[in-house]
């Protein structure tokens, strides 16, 4: 006499079949370092792009700073020098440096930029044009166009502005998942 469950003779046997889902993580990391990558290139153009049109043009010197970002991300900087001003390019690349990373196995995918030339750091700040000689009375500079500049904080919006909008197409996971059919009794 058997009670229903159990080995004997009047045992239940359950018979399924199951859907195990796999995922291509590879694939999906490749197409993800894929689509950040090029949103990180395209994220400093649209920031060089804010800056570009932040900092005046007079020896060079300020917008050559920008040159190794531009390098890294395929920005067309255009540095132009005015006919009265001395050409400072070569000073502006000197004290402009820039990082760029996009690493599929870490997940860091930035950019950085950073500058040691003093006037633009001043006018970045400061209306240069306000420092006063106490001896004379009279303004050091003379600037055309002086700052303060947020060339930064400007950037800084529309950067986070575009990758808002830009991250939000991340590659589908869902496209990666696959199944398989197992059946079990």
């Amino acid at each position: 006499m058997g009670s229903g469950f159990g080995w004997g003779k009047d045992a239940v046997h359950l018979k399924a079949k199951l859907r195990v889902p796999r995922i291509d993580l590879a694939g999906y990391k490749a197409a993800l370092h894929e689509k950040l990558s090029e949103a990180l290139a395209q994220a400093g153009c649209k920031w060089l792009y804010t800056v570009d049109e932040i900092i005046p043009t007079w020896s060079g010197a300020s917008r050559a700073t920008l040159s190794p970002l531009a390098s890294y991300v395929g920005y067309s900087l255009v540095i132009g020098v005015m006919s009265t001003a001395p050409n400072r390019i070569d000073v502006g690349i000197a004290h402009g440096s820039a990082t760029f990373e996009g690493n599929q196995d870490t997940g860091l995918y930035s950019f950085s930029y950073a500058t040691t030339l003093p006037w633009l750091i001043v006018n970045e700040y400061n209306n240069a044009n306000t420092f006063i000689n106490p001896k004379t009375g009279q303004p050091y500079f003379h600037l055309t166009h002086p700052g303060p500049y947020h060339f930064q904080q400007a950037a800084a919006k529309a950067l986070r502005a575009y990758l808002a909008a830009e991250l939000e197409g991340l590659p589908d996971v869902r496209k990666y998942i696959t199944t398989r059919t197992v059946s079990i009794g």
